[in-house]
């Protein structure tokens, strides 16, 4: 797990047990919530940037916090599945600790 990533990870979002193929480094997203805060996601980003932290690699969905000159967006990378681009941005691009608070969301299941 990256540095970003155990910071940002809440305990019970890390790999259980029993999840086949999982290395169990990165946070896996909890089943979103009722009530959950719903994100706009786009097919444009804000250009080249770096991965700060990222989502487990062994589900439907992938997402990741990516830096961008300041700006954070949230990548997320899908399985195909028709109407839904493989891979999307999230609409808004944060400051580093609104990016991190809407990561932590995102990985509790309180945002989608």
């Amino acid at each position: 797990m990256t540095l970003a990533a155990a910071v940002l990870a809440l305990p019970d979002v890390l790999a259980e047990e029993g999840d086949e193929g999982c290395p169990g480094i990165s946070p896996h997203p909890a089943v979103p919530r009722p009530g959950r805060t719903v994100l706009r996601w786009i097919e444009q980003d804000l250009g080249r940037g770096r991965v700060v932290a990222y989502s487990c690699s062994y589900r439907m969905a992938v997402y990741e916090l990516v830096s961008c000159a300041g700006s954070y967006q949230i990548c997320r990378h899908t399985l195909p599945c028709k109407g839904v681009p493989p891979v999307s941005w999230t609409a808004e691009w944060w400051r580093r600790e609104e990016a991190q608070e809407w990561w932590r969301r995102l990985l509790a299941g309180q945002a989608r």
